[in-house]
């Protein structure tokens, strides 16, 4: 099968996994948010934070690295063996480290007992992205994304149960230790296929490839305190009433994130293989996954924007009040609730949009270096500008502080990718992008003030943003064909 066939199945098996896992995470989520109500909402959200900071020196960029390894090294058993091995004892050792360090914090303790249910289930998710890391390469991201479906729906039948029954805080948090189980445990059986599933000890090998993450890894780190410190700080500042708040429009958020990173990462192979060999599709591929990036990004944005206030009462359900209510801060006069934290966060998602397209194609290139010292400045300027903002504007200062990191990070990739590689762009179905997004926007407006269903409106404001696409042919139906296939004419025998 040819590359481009190889990566528009992915891609389509990833896109499909994804809407379906999307919208069992949101079902998760609106469980939760009735069960626990602004003040759980906010532990639950400090508890995520917690370990998802000790979780990313765990990962510290080896799932990339292997990537890059198995898609260039001819010995594959032996760079996952090796990979594998390291990323366990290394899973092991920081996610007991989070536990440990937990207890010297003010927290609640049913909080710090949370950490340590949620650090042994991000263990699991840790070593699991090694095993992702071979579908990927293998084009069989159909296998892993049905993986992880199973243990989502699992965790989401776990917290039905769980709360349904009245349990506590951190029977309900047990759920994602048994969900993220069951999805590794199903990839590990599945990837016996492509790989001899072994551990590995050779400490030289071990050393090239932490050198090769490394930089990575630093980007990771530093990545993960520009992004999501906020939520942290504001637990060490201020309370869980103001993480909650602020939780309540970041946890929507977390979903919508993974859109580029799921298209960008089912391409990293094929874009890699362009990027190291100087082929000139690079520039195509890069100019299609921008269309394509843009195309969901601007109704995406537009339409959280203004829909923000029925989102999160419908996701918040009996308890949409006290969501929609809840304020410990006034800005001009007004309250400054959820609804205005996720109003300004969608705006830092969609900037994220076209970070990441160009932190991948960095990744690409192997200059994975040269982003080292900007992601260090962008941690630097976030802990900054939230240390300013957060005690005298809380939640809103948090937001603030995340979207003009964001507009940080973006213009600094850009520059970076300039260094290695010209990539100019063509902006002319972008802006018919826009229009459409627009003419989308008026539609939202006017069935939103007639207060039509909030799904209603969604099925509408779909309707009419395709049918404004395809009638200003900002992007033709053979250019989504080419943009999900990122066609090319390179073929493996």
């Amino acid at each position: 099968m040819s590359y481009t066939r190889k990566v528009a199945y992915n891609t389509a098996a990833q896109l499909i996994g994804k809407i379906i896992g999307t919208g069992v995470s949101l079902i998760t989520t609106a469980a939760l948010f009735r069960y626990f109500g602004v003040v759980g909402i906010g532990k639950y959200t400090t508890v995520f934070a917690f370990v998802g900071f000790f979780s990313v020196f765990a990962d510290f960029g080896l799932q990339w690295t292997l990537i890059r390894e198995l898609t260039l090294q001819r010995d594959q058993n032996k760079v996952f063996s090796n990979v594998f091995a390291f990323r366990l004892l290394l899973a092991l050792v920081i996610h007991a480290l989070a536990f440990a360090l937990v207890w010297f914090f003010k927290y609640p303790i049913d909080v710090k007992l949370g950490v340590g249910v949620i650090s042994v289930a991000w263990f699991f998710t840790t070593i699991n992205s090694t095993l992702v890391g071979v579908f990927l390469t293998n084009y069989r991201l159909d296998l892993t994304v049905s993986a992880e479906v199973v243990g989502r729906l699992v965790i989401l039948a776990a917290v039905l149960l769980m709360t349904k029954a009245r349990l506590s805080f951190n029977f309900v948090m047990s759920a994602y230790l048994v969900g993220n189980f069951v999805n590794f445990t199903a990839n590990l059986a599945l990837v016996r296929r492509y790989i001899k599933v072994a551990l590995d000890f050779d400490w030289k090998y071990w050393r090239r490839i932490f050198s090769q993450a490394l930089p990575i890894g630093i980007v990771l780190v530093f990545g993960f305190i520009y992004y999501k410190i906020d939520s942290l700080m504001l637990s060490i500042l201020k309370g869980m009433t103001d993480v909650g708040i602020y939780g309540a429009a970041y946890k929507l958020l977390e979903v919508l994130q993974t859109v580029p990173a799921m298209f960008l990462g089912a391409a990293f192979p094929l874009i890699t293989r362009y990027a190291t060999s100087g082929d000139e599709r690079v520039r195509s591929a890069f100019q299609k996954q921008f269309d394509f990036l843009m195309l969901l990004a601007v109704p995406i944005v537009a339409g959280t924007f203004l829909l923000a206030s029925p989102i999160i009462s419908f996701i918040a359900g009996s308890r949409g009040a006290e969501f929609l209510d809840a304020s410990t801060i006034t800005f001009a006069g007004h309250a400054i609730t959820s609804v205005t934290c996720l109003k300004i966060l969608i705006f830092s998602v969609g900037v994220a949009f076209l970070s990441n397209l160009y932190s991948y194609m960095i990744v690409s290139l192997g200059r994975q270096r040269s982003m080292v010292a900007p992601v260090i400045g962008f941690a630097l300027l976030n802990v900054v500008l939230n240390l300013i903002l957060i005690p005298r504007w809380s939640y809103l200062g948090a937001a603030a502080a995340t979207f003009l990191t964001e507009l940080v990070v973006f213009t600094s990739y850009l520059f970076i990718t300039r260094r290695f590689i010209r990539l100019p762009l063509t902006l002319k179905s972008f802006a018919k992008i826009v229009v459409a997004g627009l003419v989308m926007s008026g539609a939202v407006f006017l069935l939103q003030k007639n207060n039509i269903n909030l799904f209603v409106n969604i099925l509408a404001a779909a309707v009419v943003y395709a049918g404004a696409v395809l009638a200003l042919r900002a992007v033709t139906l053979e250019q989504i064909g080419e943009i999900l296939r990122i066609k090319s004419d390179a073929r493996r025998n």
